[in-house]
């Protein structure tokens, strides 16, 4: 089965969403169903390597379709024009048997692919915050009208994409990567988010920990780095 996922967020950057979609496409691919993710970013690699995919009417496993544009429950601004073709010449060439969108209720990808798709149609809503677009009654009845599946990651989820959306929807959590996840043999260490104004508490937990014997510390940052981090003395 030739599934195509489309996620409204720039795939070069980290984002709940797109980890969401990695793992959905990770475990149909499993099975041994052909994935496609469509999305925007924000690296000049990507995006050349897609416009080169689509010219050559390739294949791929992901296909920037165009720059990341800022998306939010209150953004209105439209899908660039461009970026619109690309879409719709991906989801041409692709000929896929399912099309599903993820944050439909945000002016962007997910929308435009579940809109006018001709493949079976699925839409997941992940946060109540993106629920605002269309604007529209009409424009949502269409949108709903074009759907076969819907799903929401949990209960609260459900209620509130079905005020915006209503429709018979099946809750399905995000889950966890058993792999990634899976225990691992203890140890003695503990592990500290190395924070600029929190320094006093990495050090007052380097300061008990000499009392510890066999313990070792990790300092975490968390943000990138511009330079090498001052370590707080103990």
């Amino acid at each position: 089965m030739r599934v195509c996922l489309v996620t409204p967020f720039a795939w070069s950057q980290p984002h709940d969403v797109n980890d969401h979609v990695a793992g959905v496409a990770g475990a149909l691919r499993s099975f041994g169903h052909e994935i496609t993710v469509v999305a925007p970013s924000t690296r000049a690699a990507d995006l050349l390597a897609g416009r080169r995919t689509l010219l050559r009417g390739e294949r791929a496993d992901v296909i920037a379709v165009g720059p990341a544009i800022p998306v939010s429950r209150r953004s209105q601004l439209g899908v660039p024009v461009g970026v619109q073709a690309n879409l719709r010449q991906a989801l041409g060439q692709g000929a896929f048997d399912l099309v599903h969108g993820f944050e439909p209720g945000l002016p962007s990808l997910s929308y435009l692919a579940l809109r006018d798709s001709d493949a079976l149609a699925v839409a997941t809503f992940v946060s109540a915050n993106r629920l605002g677009y269309p604007p529209a009654r009409s424009q949502r009845e269409k949108l709903l009208g074009r759907l076969d599946a819907l799903i929401a990651l949990s209960e609260p989820m459900r209620e509130a994409a079905e005020e915006r959306f209503p429709g018979d929807y099946r809750v399905l959590s995000s889950g966890v990567d058993a792999h990634l996840f899976a225990p691992a043999e203890k140890r003695k260490r503990i592990v500290v988010e190395l924070r600029p104004n929190e320094r006093v508490v990495a050090r007052g937990v380097l300061h008990a920990v000499r009392e510890l014997a066999g313990w070792d510390v990790v300092l975490l940052r968390t943000r990138p780095l511009i330079g090498r981090p001052a370590i707080p003395r103990a």
